[in-house]
């Protein structure tokens, strides 16, 4: 069953949360397997939850023994609910079954997202055999800046500003289906963006975006090709192009999503596979 986690419970069962959380095989995304997130971050992260109004930690239990953790998310404004940590010792098809009808009843009408690692063969299972809507299947990327040596690049691209906004807004509409960063929520947020765009004869081909963040840690989140069709010159133009800008920066790293068709010239530009990250929508009616 589920119940409300406490502080006080979570600080008695966070070193086992953290020890889930750490096995790809029990955990789900964001991942703590990736060599680069730490304890620390792991608890800092949900003690916050405990002060938000819109995040809310479950314990798992089966026989009167925790069995697992789960912390979530909802956003009302957008309809939006997703977990941020699904840590699970046993019975993993079990905690999935008690927390899809839990927040179906507290988050009606909102559409649930909820990402996991394809090593995570029973939640995956799970997934499939209810047949929900899987909406991404990309390989999860880190380059550690110190350690790569970025290639040389062949094309000098245009960095998006507002003026020139309409280059990248052409390439992002047609994709941007009905992901969370659509056009405008960028355009309303660019302060905190860093976008090229490569072009021919005016032409936008491809562009790719990330978060400017200050800590070092940049995540690239797309790269938009016109017509949907990835050139794997523009695409290595792309990457390398905000490679560079990472560790001109001083950037400690940069995380990177991307689909099988651009996995092999994401390695080649300096990135590590860290593993194959999948993403599940359910309308919660």
């Amino acid at each position: 069953m589920l119940r409300n986690c406490t502080k006080t419970e979570f600080d008695l069962y966070a070193d086992f949360a953290y020890e889930l959380a750490t096995n790809i095989e029990k955990s789900a995304y964001p991942t703590y397997c990736d060599g680069l997130k730490t304890k620390e971050m792991f608890m800092e992260r949900l003690s916050k939850a405990f002060e938000r109004d819109t995040e809310e930690v479950l314990l798992f239990e089966i026989d009167g023994k925790i069995e697992g953790l789960i912390h979530y998310q909802w956003l009302p404004k957008d309809n939006y609910v997703a977990t941020c940590g699904f840590n699970i010792n046993t019975a993993t098809g079990q905690a999935l079954s008690e927390f899809i009808a839990y927040v179906r009843e507290k988050c009606k009408g909102y559409d649930l997202y909820l990402g996991f690692p394809a090593d995570n063969k029973v939640a995956i299972q799970y997934f499939e055999k209810q047949a929900f809507e899987c909406i991404e299947d990309d390989y999860n990327n880190i380059a550690f800046m110190d350690k790569i040596s970025v290639p040389s690049a062949d094309k000098k691209l245009t960095r998006i500003n507002k003026d020139n906004y309409h280059l990248f807004k052409i390439l992002h509409d047609q994709i941007e289906g009905d992901m969370y960063w659509n056009s405008e929520r960028i355009f309303e947020d660019l302060d905190h963006w860093v976008i090229y765009v490569e072009q021919n004869n005016d032409s936008p081909q491809g562009a790719i975006y990330y978060m400017d963040e200050t800590d070092g840690w940049l995540e690239i989140f797309g790269v938009d090709m016109d017509g949907g069709v990835i050139h794997q010159d523009i695409f290595r133009d792309l990457l390398i192009a905000a490679l560079s800008d990472a560790k001109n920066k001083g950037g400690r790293v940069m995380t990177f999503f991307c689909d099988e068709d651009g996995e092999q010239t994401a390695l080649e530009c300096g990135f590590t596979c860290v593993g194959r990250y999948l993403c599940y929508k359910l309308h919660l009616d």
